[in-house]
């Protein structure tokens, strides 16, 4: 006869399935990272797994599509690069924002990205280098503080304050630079013109010599699903950047009226 499981073998079963989807998306993140095949010991030692522990893992991987080997490498499979179908709501801004941030860039110098906000987190859609020796890196997941960053600006002016503070957290929020706003009452006043106007700006607020003008991708509904931002060393803005403003504004607001990727989009994120 059949034993029936316990609650607690039940409950400790599903920690270990969890503990081994978390460690398999740690290894396929690592794989991510490399840009390069690597071997079973590079990806042991760089993840801190016993090489058992990763090859049970790489199996699994492998049977559910999103690894294959190799010879003695292991690559991610299109599958696991690129999970995002085509006509995805993402895919399909990137392509309908592609031709207005070319001429962005090729008009004012700084870089140019495209940034969709999911939820609170922001995600790098899209990016053109701006014309400096110096090359820019940006990463998918944008990491710049919410309250020194141009898109952080704009997300948080969509939030009510209520939402502002579970984000930000107690004040002074933390300096960056000396420009670093870090009063709640200053920060929250300069969201509201924010949430007004539908453009931000960082002014040496998050690195020195680095700053940026931005506005805002809206849905139907109004909400803010993402920001364009113009962004590179500071001599790029020391005349203003009101030519800037204009432009982005421009670009949004024909996105906004006239893309059905910013429809797409505004149903793909439930706004």
């Amino acid at each position: 006869m059949a034993s029936i499981p316990t609650s607690e073998g039940v409950a400790e079963r599903r920690e270990t399935e969890s503990g081994a989807l978390a460690r398999g998306l740690t290894v396929l993140s690592r794989l991510h990272e490399a840009a390069r095949p690597l071997s079973l010991q590079e990806i042991a030692d760089s993840v801190g797994l016993p090489t058992t522990t990763c090859h049970r893992l790489l199996q699994s991987l492998d049977q559910a599509g999103y690894v294959y080997r190799e010879g003695a490498l292991y690559c991610p499979t299109p599958r696991a690069a690129c999970p995002l179908p085509l006509e995805h709501p993402l895919n399909r801004l990137r392509r309908d924002t592609a031709p207005l941030m070319r001429e962005l860039q090729e008009r004012h110098g700084p870089s140019v990205l495209l940034i969709a906000f999911l939820g609170n987190h922001r995600v790098t859609v899209d990016s053109v280098a701006g014309s400096y020796s110096v090359a820019p890196y940006f990463d998918t997941n944008v990491s710049a503080p919410l309250h020194a960053s141009v898109s952080g600006k704009i997300l948080l002016s969509d939030r009510t304050p209520e939402q502002r503070d579970l984000l930000l957290g107690p004040e002074p929020f933390a300096a960056r630079t000396e420009l670093t706003i870090r009063d709640r009452s200053v920060l929250y006043a300069e969201l509201e013109q924010v949430h007004q106007r539908g453009w931000a700006t960082n002014e040496n607020e998050n690195v020195m010599g680095i700053s940026a003008v931005g506005t805002r991708l809206a849905a139907p509904s109004g909400r803010a699903l993402g920001a364009i931002v113009l962004t590179g060393p500071s001599r790029f803005f020391c005349n203003g950047n009101e030519a800037m403003r204009d432009d982005l504004r421009q670009a949004s607001e024909l996105l906004n009226t006239t893309s059905h990727a910013v429809r797409a989009m505004s149903q793909f994120l439930g706004i």
